[in-house]
């Protein structure tokens, strides 16, 4: 069966199980760093520049990266 047009086409190549793991990771981090920004804000805790509050989620995923593309490298044939 043929998709349709290439915008399927590109979404069935980007919707895969490891696509989503990372996905769901991102979203979680990006959760859990917004969630503690603005308890840490309402508090008075912690005061917080909402222009870096994107940072954690961007770590979570330069390490998702990092570490496929060495497992990448180093499998067994």
């Amino acid at each position: 069966m043929k998709p349709k047009n290439k915008a399927t086409l590109v979404f069935t190549k980007i919707n895969t199980t490891q696509n989503k793991i990372i996905m769901k990771t991102m979203f979680l981090c990006l959760f859990l760093s917004i969630s503690f920004a603005f308890v840490s804000e309402k508090t008075g805790w912690l005061e917080i520049d909402w222009k870096i509050i994107f940072i954690p989620a961007l770590l979570v995923l330069q390490i998702i990266i990092i570490g496929t593309a060495l497992k990448n490298r180093y499998k067994k044939h």
